[in-house]
This record gives C-alpha cells, sequence and structure tokens, in this order.
C-alpha cells in the first residue's frame, strides 16, 4: 500500500526555493564541466528532480549516479535532490544555465518555454499505443526531435525514460466532453497544455506541482492529469475519486543537461554520461511498461473508479485547431507521427 503524502513537500520546497535563491545570482563558467568538492578532487553533478523518494524518477536518479560514478572511477559524483527541493521543475531548469544544477529529470513539455518545437510533446492525442510511441522515439524521427530541441533551446536531452500516457483525474466520473465543462484542471505552465483543457471546456489552472495535493484536498481545483505512477506514488487517491483514460498525451523523461556544460567535459565523461543516460532510460522504460497494470491495481485498491471515455472521437475533434495551429516543423513531425 501507498503511504499517505499529505502536506509533506511544503517544507522541503521552501528550503529548496532558498537554496536556489542563495546560490542562483553567479553563472557558473559554462566550459567548468560541473561543480567541484572544492579540493581539486571529483566534480559533483548536482541532480533535480520533482517526485517522492518512491517516484521512478528518485529510482532512475540512484541508477545514473551509480554508473557514473563507478565509469569515471570517481572523477564524477552525483548529488541527488528530489521533492522539489531545489525549487519548481521551472527553477530547476534555470539552475541548468546557472550552473546551480547540471541534471534535471524532466519532459520536453518543460521546454516549450524556450521553444515552440516543444510542442510536438504536448500537442493532444497523437499517439494510440505505447508501441506507436516507441516507434517514434526510440527511431530516427525521435533523434530528430530531440537534436532540433538541442539547438534550438540549448539543452541536452539525455536517455528516454518513458512515462506512460496521461490521464485525468477528479472526484467525479468524466466519461463524456459534457461532463468535462467547466471543472478546473491543474495543467503544468505550458501553453499548448492549457489552450488544450481550454479547448474541450474546462478551466485549465496552470500551477506548480508541489501545491496540488493541497489544491485538491480544499477543492481549489476539480482535478489534474499526469501517468498513472504520478496518482500511486503522490496518493492523489486521498484527493481524487476517479480516473478517466483520457490517454490524451505521451511523453518521456530526459535527463536536460545545458549543452555547454556537458561540452565541458572530456569526450571520455561526455560518452559515459550519455550512455549510462540511456542505460538508465531503458531500465526506467522497462519498469514503466511492467508496472503500469500494477498502479492501476494500487489506485482501484485504494478506492479510485477508473472511467473509459464514451465519446472519445468528439474530444479528438474539438482539439483539432490546436494541431491546425502548430508550428510549420512541428506540424510536419505530427504527420509522421501519424503516419500522414
Amino acid at each position: 500500500m501507498m503511504l499517505s503524502r499529505r502536506h509533506a513537500l511544503a517544507g522541503a520546497t521552501a528550503l529548496g526555493a532558498a537554496a536556489l535563491t542563495a546560490t542562483g545570482c553567479a553563472r557558473r563558467d559554462a566550459t567548468a564541466g560541473g561543480g567541484s568538492d572544492g579540493g581539486g578532487g571529483a566534480q559533483k553533478l548536482v541532480l533535480g528532480h520533482a517526485g517522492s523518494d518512491t517516484d521512478p524518477r528518485q529510482a532512475g536518479s540512484e541508477q545514473l549516479k551509480k554508473l557514473i560514478e563507478e565509469r569515471t572511477e570517481g572523477r564524477l559524483t552525483v548529488e541527488i535532490h528530489g521533492n522539489s527541493t531545489l525549487g519548481s521543475w521551472e527553477q530547476m531548469i534555470e539552475g541548468l544555465q546557472l550552473g546551480t544544477t547540471h541534471l534535471v529529470i524532466e519532459s520536453i513539455l518543460s521546454l516549450e518555454a524556450y521553444s515552440e518545437l516543444a510542442a510536438v510533446e504536448t500537442a493532444p492525442f497523437l499517439y494510440e499505443t505505447d508501441e506507436q510511441f516507441f516507434g517514434v522515439w526510440d527511431g530516427e524521427l525521435g533523434a530528430e526531435i530531440k537534436a532540433a530541441l538541442t539547438e534550438a533551446t540549448g539543452f541536452e536531452l539525455l536517455g528516454n525514460m518513458f512515462r506512460g500516457a496521461r490521464n485525468l483525474t477528479a472526484n467525479q466520473e468524466v466519461a463524456t466532453l459534457d461532463a468535462l465543462q467547466g471543472l478546473t484542471v491543474r495543467t503544468p505552465s505550458t501553453q499548448t497544455m492549457v489552450e488544450t483543457w481550454q479547448t474541450l471546456g474546462a478551466r485549465a489552472e496552470a500551477m506548480a506541482w508541489d501545491e496540488v495535493y493541497s489544491a485538491l484536498e480544499q477543492g481549489v481545483i476539480d482535478g489534474q492529469e499526469n501517468p498513472l505512477d504520478v496518482a500511486a506514488f503522490n496518493a492523489l487517491y486521498e484527493v481524487q475519486s476517479h480516473v478517466m483514460m483520457t490517454q490524451h498525451m505521451y511523453a518521456n523523461y530526459h535527463f536536460l543537461m545545458w549543452g555547454d556544460t556537458l561540452a565541458g567535459f572530456s569526450e571520455e565523461d561526455q560518452t559515459i554520461i550519455r550512455e549510462a543516460a540511456d542505460e538508465v532510460g531503458r531500465t526506467y522504460t522497462e519498469t514503466t511498461v511492467t508496472k503500469l497494470e500494477e498502479y492501476r491495481t494500487t489506485l482501484e485498491g485504494e478506492g479510485m473508479t477508473f472511467v473509459e471515455l464514451q465519446d472519445r472521437e468528439a474530444w479528438v475533434e474539438k482539439v483539432q485547431p490546436i494541431i491546425d495551429g502548430l508550428p510549420e516543423q512541428v506540424a510536419a513531425w505530427v504527420d509522421q507521427i501519424k503516419g500522414g
């Protein structure tokens, strides 16, 4: 049984925000290649993520730490900060540029503020199956998209850690588009996702993740949307009763790095970091695929009801204007993804 996470993040987040403020005023030399222990020894990589101690992101972080430290024989060490203790994902990604963080586990959606090309991930209802998603991101098209995003934003996207499909949760059954109308749904602060839920007829509320549990508990928002592991590992079953299998978006996590920081390492260490991230990605993906049914069983065991959409075609049709309005390059990728 999952443990309660009620109010567990508030103090940690405040501490992280203070630390970020204290350290975030000086940009690190981009060619320095990471942090130092202060004594001319090992270089320290600060890794941040928003997941709890039991979240798969923590396990992925620990695996990356082990691989990098072993394969560099201690030249590089990895210091893990979970639970949003380094701030929101927006702050952590800014920290990559400042040099206060070196690795952040996040999705491509987090880069939409830096490039409109990131809408390739947040565009709704692109995939119908896991296999279709893997075919894109484990192939040439996925590599092309990541390379284009790196060129456009300066961020490297290392490893593909499959998250599963995003699904809507709420305190009522939402089996039809009519039932969604007027509900307040928390989304990440990305334009395409906000527009998606507004277009569908909900009130989209962009909100930092560490505020979501209490907002659901207090009724400030009616629901949220995320993969099933997020609902399970953040005890959303305590404050939500239904999971709607909207499967409106599929995504990977990646280890994000600032490109200039990665380039500051030796060729050998760059290869070690990249290969370690790829290995973690494979393990993470295999674990996600294996445990999706387990997450559902857990949530059902905690009292959540799973709901299939009765009019999925209406949802897809409703968001077509968003697809039609995508930037030219993103629209071309979408055509390839859909096999057009």
